[in-house]
């Protein structure tokens, strides 16, 4: 497992490192430069200021000790004809027909020489080229040292400050590794350096969506226990009934009230498993587009053998052609909920209608019937879980119009319940997102 501590610490003392490097090179190169510029000004000087060599400095002003390959050699020459005169005669210096640098060799080594020129005399300055690079090297030596010593101090200092502030972050680790498993409060921010923060409100983010994940998964637990507890008993009960069947027939009504029980907690596990499954996620597993009127036309033929056997009239009102994104698998459980709720609740005889139409740049498929509608004060309790109304004899869990809404609110849609305005029954109105909108939702007429 890659340490980010170490990672950082490498790359920054990585990155201070070739910063001294570089800037040990450029250094190096620029004061190599400026002696070889600040030797030929003395050249330069000495050349202007030489005189005719006639001068013999006194005993108490000689030169200290030193090595004589280090001294220059002056030479003057004159045009009059005089004999030229030279600080040593063992070096003989080319003359130079104009002013100016030039280089020359001879059996001591290689020379750079500064010739001025004038009417009257020459005057040539020589240094051997080794001295001039011995003192530009060291000048240039003496220029990289700092960054030479910069380069293990700034490793030092990376270190203890990467430490310090990763000891920080540890303490924040250390102090969230000790929380028990049901503390879901969130972090303290005010110690979190700065740019830290962003990752630490996320975390507290999903604190605080998982904080109500669990509330909403105790609540669901306590729920189903609850709703369970009514059709196990009432199994156990037409268990013991079937012991007690004096003959066939009276076997067989205790057998299909049996199997009627099963069945009914059966349908309640499966609606409890459905609900849990959709209430554990923030929205759609997955997006795809869904000819909606395709799909509704579908679900609706799944259910007409249950609208026949209940002498409901199933079928279609206005069929606009839509697309629409989201899970089919979701949508097509959020549209049998709905169908499937007006026939088990409109009574022998009544119609069932299901319709989509365009209405104020929105999709609207309704689901209205002939039933006895509910009452007022009871429609903002229609989707809340195992919430029956006042239809408690017709079999079902409660949970249908819970799930419709979950759903319904994962893919952000409006789902409206209400009683009919045109007449008897009740009405559900599932709402899609605006035409053209950035969901990839499109519609057309048809």
């Amino acid at each position: 497992m890659t340490s980010l501590r170490w990672a950082t610490t490498l790359i920054l003392a990585a990155v201070f490192s070739v910063l001294a490097v570089f800037g040990g090179a450029a250094s190096y190169i620029v004061a190599r430069k400026e002696s070889n510029e600040f030797l030929d000004l003395q050249q330069r000087q000495i050349a202007r200021y030489v005189g005719d060599l006639t001068f013999v400095a006194p005993g108490d002003v000689a030169l200290p000790p030193h090595d004589t390959e280090d001294d220059y050699v002056v030479e003057v020459s004159y045009t009059d004809g005089r004999a030229p005169r030279s600080s040593n005669e063992a070096i003989v210096i080319p003359d130079q027909p104009a002013t100016g640098f030039s280089e020359f060799d001879n059996a001591i080594g290689h020379w750079r020489v500064f010739s001025l020129v004038t009417p009257e005399r020459t005057v040539q300055v020589a240094q051997q080229t080794f001295v001039r690079k011995e003192i530009a090297a060291d000048a240039a030596i003496r220029a990289i040292l700092p960054f030479v010593l910069a380069i293990p101090v700034s490793w030092l200092v990376v270190t203890l400050v990467v430490g310090r502030t990763f000891r920080r972050l540890e303490r924040l680790a250390d102090d969230i590794a000790r929380r028990e498993a049901t503390d879901q409060s969130p972090i303290e921010m005010a110690i979190i350096p700065r740019e830290i923060q962003p990752l630490i409100m996320a975390i507290n983010d999903l604190l605080s969506r998982l904080k109500r994940s669990m509330a909403r998964q105790r609540e669901f637990l306590s729920d189903a226990a609850h709703e369970l507890r009514t059709p196990l008993a009432a199994l156990t009960i037409q268990i013991g009934n079937i012991r007690q069947a004096e003959n066939n027939s009276e076997l067989d009504a205790r057998l299909a009230e049996l199997q009627a029980g099963a069945r009914r907690a059966s349908a309640l596990a499966s609606q409890l498993l459905r609900m849990a499954r959709y209430e554990s996620m923030d929205g759609p597993t997955e997006h795809e587009t869904i000819r909606l009127d395709e799909l509704t036309k579908d679900v609706v033929s799944g259910l007409i053998p249950l609208a026949d056997q209940r002498g409901v009239d199933l079928g279609f009102g206005a069929m606009a052609s839509a697309e629409v994104t989201g899970s089919n698998a979701d949508l097509r459980a959020l549209l049998e909920i709905l169908v499937d709720n007006a026939v088990r609740y409109t009574p022998s005889g009544g119609i069932v209608d299901v319709a989509i139409a365009e209405r104020a740049g929105r999709i609207e498929l309704s689901v209205s019937d002939t039933g006895p509608g509910v009452p007022e004060d009871m429609l903002p309790r229609l989707t809340e879980r195992f919430f029956r109304g006042h239809q408690s004899n017709e079999e079902g869990s409660g949970l249908g119009l819970a799930i419709a809404r979950t759903i319904a609110q994962r893919h952000d849609l409006d789902l409206l319940l209400s009683n009919r305005r045109d007449c008897r029954g009740f009405s559900a109105i599932l709402s899609f997102p605006r035409l053209q909108d950035p969901t990839g939702f499109s519609a057309q007429s048809g």
